[in-house]
């Protein structure tokens, strides 16, 4: 079977750090060309530095790039339930080598060059990254097969009754890739909470000894402490499902909408807006959004890949 070629950009924190080992263990499926981060949950240091940490400790040999610190035109607002680090009490050895030396935008557009029309883009976090290089590089829209993000919501938010996080800290940037006329798949936060972590995903995944999963249950714990804690998010597993949708597409039902970016308002900035009367009969679907999960098939889906590292 063909792998699929993908770039993947996280603002590392709890989740993205699930979706990266996900996505490491998926390698017969997926060819990770490049990975970059972006600040997000935590600054882009911490996000950077924790993605290449992981990479590293995973035993993996993909170039990594530092992206956007901040978002296109306002200042950044992080997570607070991530912890300081962007992993809470999880600590990673430091990485032994150093961060692909390219910028961000010239490393997506190489990336999509080598792969052209065939390149997966996943963007969980912020889109400010993809932005950047849409604007350096408009013909970057034509070389890329499709976008797949966890970010934006068809119903509700939590960062203002009508915006989800990584919508909310860029919403310029995600009106930018939401109307650069690529394929894209919203994997929003309506349905990501669906996906509740339930206890005895990290029981089986206990029983495992591979790194991966020894790494994967010290970062689940921390986020059932954090909840039990401080009351704070659910512990959810959002990235993943997003990168899970890459290879196990039928995890996720969607339906196609016009969708727009709100950029401006107290309360909207960053909702997603979905076209669902057609009141705009001249613009033509541009987003399949996520409307429902296959919850047990996606924990299964987890649960038996952190069970193919025992090989």
């Amino acid at each position: 079977m063909n792998r699929i070629p993908v770039h993947l950009d996280f603002d590392t924190g709890i989740d993205d750090a699930i979706a990266l080992l996900c996505a490491l263990l998926s390698q017969d499926k997926v060819d990770i060309r490049s990975i970059s981060a972006v600040a997000g949950n935590v600054p882009l240091e911490l996000t950077a530095k924790n993605t290449l940490d992981i990479v590293c400790a995973m035993g993996q040999d993909i170039p990594v790039i530092k992206g956007a610190d901040k978002p296109l035109r306002r200042p950044l607002h992080c997570a607070i339930s991530h912890g300081k680090s962007g992993l809470g009490d999880v600590v990673i050895p430091p990485a032994d080598r150093e961060f692909d030396n390219r910028t961000i935008e010239d490393a997506i557009y190489e990336t999509a060059c080598d792969a052209p029309g065939e390149l997966v883009y996943l963007g969980v976090g912020p889109q400010t990254n993809l932005a950047l290089a849409l604007k350096k590089y408009p013909d970057l829209k034509d070389k890329i097969k499709r976008v797949v993000i966890m970010g934006g919501c068809l119903i509700g938010g939590n960062m203002t009754q009508a915006s989800e996080f990584n919508a909310y800290v860029d919403p310029d940037a995600l009106r930018i890739v939401v109307n650069a006329g690529i394929p894209m798949t919203m994997v929003g936060l309506d349905v990501t909470l669906k996906t509740e972590l339930p206890l005895w995903v990290i029981e089986e995944l206990k029983k495992l000894s591979n790194p991966y999963a020894k790494l994967a249950v010290r970062i689940m714990d921390f986020s059932l402490w954090r909840n039990k804690e401080f009351g704070f998010d659910v512990a959810n597993i959002h990235d993943a499902l997003a990168f899970c949708t890459i290879v196990y597409p039928e995890v996720i039902q969607t339906k196609a909408y016009y969708v727009d970016v709100e950029t401006e308002g107290e309360i909207t900035r960053g909702m997603t807006v979905a076209d669902f009367r057609n009141v705009c009969p001249d613009k033509k679907p541009n987003v399949d959004c996520a409307v429902e999960v296959d919850v047990d098939g996606f924990w299964n889906w987890m649960v038996n890949l952190f069970r193919s590292a025992e090989k």
